[in-house]
């Protein structure tokens, strides 16, 4: 009998990357036919302490309403998914409140930290090729309004030990020359430099011929259906063609998740919320971006991948739709060119590749770590938009509380039960 580890995403490859680095004999379950094709295939490209802030954070409520009004909003509610979210929304809101967004923030920054440097330690370690770039991240904003917005978030991760600057618009034009052209409009500028950057995609296709090469196992095209369970034990799982027993599964399926935990009546609160990009190739363009840049008031980020930029700066709760809306992908250009009009004037928009994924979000702005109620059965899942920061961090402690060793950072804010859900919402 064997550990099963269900999704070959960021997170599912990392866990079971260290369950076998731990000696443990490891097999991965996939639907797909390939590795990292859903959430973990084109997202922004950014490992970011400096994002731990969770998405429902204080007064989230009025800005998800106005966007029933406004679907060009970054962060858009539709209509049709409300039904699907009741539940899940309403903890959404009532975890809003400063007390828990405080505490969320420290707990999510403690496992961003801890998660980089372990994708550090594993990249060295293997010279692992995924486009890293260790030059940090940068935030621009236009008016002392939008930088009085992300001011008071500024201040409670430098508290809590984030590295960063606040450079005035000539320092932001030294760091990144090609914005040059709008240092007129710019006001401030935060360079994160403990960010870094790099293709998710890549990464762990990298990390997965490290774990085959070392005896691990892999399934494509294998859904699985149900947990099979006995005198509330796990037994192992049933796919659409067979049952495969095992000593531990672990639940990696980001925002497929709650699906497969159900078939044992466990209530994950994850929902899925898409998000957006337009990879665009840029060989042969002057003037490239060295850092990914984010422009806080338009919420775009453009991200610099070897001969590639991608762009990302939507997040949409629309269910499990996947359709491309071609009027976000117009929007998403639209905020490219006006960031670096040079470079746009030199690529061609048609030649972009649109992509959709579903971000698996918990209703408190935390992943799910650790042990179920069932013996052998554990969950790896709701990383939301932290997923490619969060993947190493969340492995290694699901690895060390599969296996009962001492945990590196405290797992307990990230256990099924939280223990800071006595916190004032």
């Amino acid at each position: 009998m064997t550990n099963l580890v269900i999704g070959a995403g960021l997170v599912g490859i990392t866990s079971a990357y260290e369950l076998l680095k731990r000696g443990q004999s490891v097999t991965l379950l996939e639907q797909q036919e390939g590795p990292a094709l859903g959430a973990s295939f084109a997202n922004a490209g950014m490992l970011t302490p400096s994002m731990s802030d969770p998405w429902n954070s204080p007064g989230v409520y009025k800005y998800l309403a106005k966007s029933l009004f406004n679907p060009s909003s970054f962060m858009c509610l539709r209509l049709n998914a409300i039904p699907s979210l009741m539940g899940w929304g309403v903890k959404f809101l009532r975890y809003s409140s400063e007390p828990y967004f405080n505490a969320a923030l420290k707990d999510n920054f403690n496992l961003t930290t801890y998660s980089l440097r372990k994708t550090q330690e594993i990249a060295d370690k293997y010279d692992l090729q995924y486009c890293r770039k260790s030059k940090g991240t940068l935030s621009i904003f236009n008016t002392p309004e939008d930088f009085a917005v992300k001011e008071d978030l500024y201040k409670k991760l430098s508290k809590l030990g984030l590295k960063c600057s606040i450079l005035n618009p000539d320092e932001i034009i030294s760091l990144v020359p090609s914005l040059a052209s709008i240092r007129s409009q710019l006001h401030k500028g935060i360079h994160y430099y403990q960010d870094e950057s790099g293709d998710a995609h890549l990464f762990c296709k990298a990390l997965l011929a490290k774990y085959l090469e070392a005896g691990g196992q892999i399934q494509y095209g294998v859904s699985v259906k149900s947990l099979a369970i006995s005198n509330n034990k796990i037994t192992g799982v049933n796919t659409e063609s067979e049952f495969i027993p095992a000593k531990r599964v672990v639940v990696a399926s980001g925002a497929n998740s709650p699906s497969i935990l159900k078939s044992v009546n466990i209530n994950l609160d994850v929902k899925p919320a898409k998000g957006y990009s337009l990879t665009i190739n840029v060989d042969g363009v002057s003037g490239l971006p060295s850092l990914p840049v984010l422009n806080d008031a338009m919420n775009v980020v453009v991200t610099p991948l070897g001969n590639r930029l991608r762009l990302v700066g939507t997040a949409e709760f629309s269910g499990f739709d996947l359709s491309i809306d071609k009027k976000r992908m117009a929007a998403l250009f639209e905020m490219f060119e006006y960031m670096y009009p040079e470079i746009a004037s030199q690529v061609d928009q048609n030649s972009a590749t649109p992509w959709a994924g579903l971000r698996p979000m918990s209703c408190d702005g935390k992943p799910f770590i650790g042990a179920s109620k069932i013996k052998g059965l554990y969950i790896n899942s709701g990383q939301g938009p932290l997923g490619w920061t969060l993947a190493m961090g969340s492995a290694n402690l699901i690895a060390d509380i599969m296996l009962g060793a001492p945990t590196e950072i405290d797992a307990k804010p990230f256990s099924m039960i939280r223990a800071d859900r006595n916190i004032s919402v």
